[in-house]
């Protein structure tokens, strides 16, 4: 088996264990549990603030361990949280260990990504690389969510947790099937170039607009819609089944493009606008499918973009940063989503609208981006 069908088929047990609670986490704290949005607000800021001491920590940790040994630790830590807090069942400790697990889970992303970098060179080598690992982590995706969906539906958020703690240890063994790597120098030098730091600001922009897919469309879609946790849970699976059946192809595509990043943050754009105009279940999977389309471009371009910008001697701690903008950005996202439905959950063209202009304006520095480092990837 190629090492990149052995990272994806990891990710895919990765991602179905996290894929179970990760959409419901802001929601079961607003429902079951009695937190205002407002808290659900704050807990995402500090979620934000837990993502940046991961990211950070993790990069460290991923160059000194090395991947395979970052890969296992971190899994073993995030199941372990998600137990406790299955056995614990109150609320504010159930918060805080879920942000614990947070944590886990950013040092995870950095070295499972860094092992990507590592063993494919070149932009694009990378693009079907990370198009190959993205089909893996949506296949777990394609069912997390829906199961996720109707174990909250039928028997609550609490069981949630259990078999998330569970699923999520299967692919330690497959780790040890890996190649391992390590950085090199002082573990607090970054040897970030000035590229590198450019090409985070229109990643945050995307990320804030990417990590709407979860608490964001759930709430709105429940609230407003009536759709029930079960529906919501089929539109992730939409999105997760498309991902798996189509991201190779697209891969291959985009592959040699990678100024289609711009466009593919004008999609998603104009998807996030369009479930101002969702009246119904049927075209909110069609909607659905436009913004999976966007995922599909943009998601393994900025991973390729970024690992192409980043040294292998401090890769690890180079990855950190770069998931550390994105886990912010996606957090900010939630974040913000929560604050805008305290005045805007009813007026979905202004909620949506605002959402969406993040899309529209990284493409835009995204082009003016890779007009200037066209030489350099």
């Amino acid at each position: 088996m190629d090492q990149i069908n052995k990272i994806a088929l990891i990710g895919g047990f990765r991602s179905l264990g996290g894929s179970l609670i990760w959409p419901f986490i802001g929601f079961a704290l607003y429902k079951v549990y009695g937190f205002s949005l407002d808290f659900v607000s704050i807990f995402y800021l500090i979620q934000a603030s837990v993502n940046i001491i991961g990211s950070i920590s993790g990069g460290i940790i991923t160059d000194f361990l090395g991947r395979k040994n970052t890969m296992t630790i971190s899994i073993i830590l995030s199941s372990l949280a998600l137990f406790l807090a299955y056995l614990i069942n109150l609320p504010i400790p159930i918060a805080g260990l879920i942000l614990l697990q947070t944590y886990f889970n950013n040092v995870y992303n950095i070295s499972s990504t860094a092992i990507v970098g590592d063993i494919y060179k070149g932009a694009n080598n990378l693009v079907k690389a990370f198009s190959r690992q993205r089909v893996g982590i949506n296949a777990g995706w394609a069912v997390g969510p829906l199961i996720g969906g109707y174990i909250f539906t039928t028997f609550g958020f609490r069981l949630l947790l259990l078999v998330s703690s569970v699923i999520i240890l299967v692919s330690i063994p497959l780790i040890k099937l890996l190649p391992d790597f390590k950085g090199e120098g002082s573990i607090l030098s970054f040897n970030i170039n000035r590229d590198f730091l450019m090409f985070l600001i229109p990643t945050f922009l995307t990320f804030i607009i990417v990590g709407q897919l979860g608490f964001g469309i759930l709430t709105y879609y429940n609230t407003v819609l009536h759709f029930t946790e079960f529906q919501v849970g089929i539109l992730f699976a939409i999105n997760g089944i498309m991902i798996v059946a189509f991201q190779d192809l697209m891969g291959r595509f985009i592959n040699k493009r990678i100024k289609l990043i711009s466009i593919g943050m004008i999609i998603y754009g104009l998807g996030y606008f369009s479930i101002a105009l969702v009246t119904n279940f049927y075209l909110a999977s069609l909607d659905i499918v436009v913004i999976t389309i966007a995922e599909m471009i943009v998601t393994p371009l900025s991973q390729a973009i970024a690992n192409s910008l980043a040294s292998q001697r401090s890769r690890g701690r180079q990855m950190g940063l770069y998931s550390m903008v994105t886990g912010i950005g996606r957090i900010i996202g939630s974040s913000l989503i929560s604050e805008l439905m305290s005045y805007y959950i009813y007026t979905p063209t202004i909620l949506w609208g605002i959402i969406s202009s993040f899309g529209f304006i990284s493409s835009v520095l995204y082009y003016i981006f890779l007009k200037k480092i066209k030489n350099v990837i």
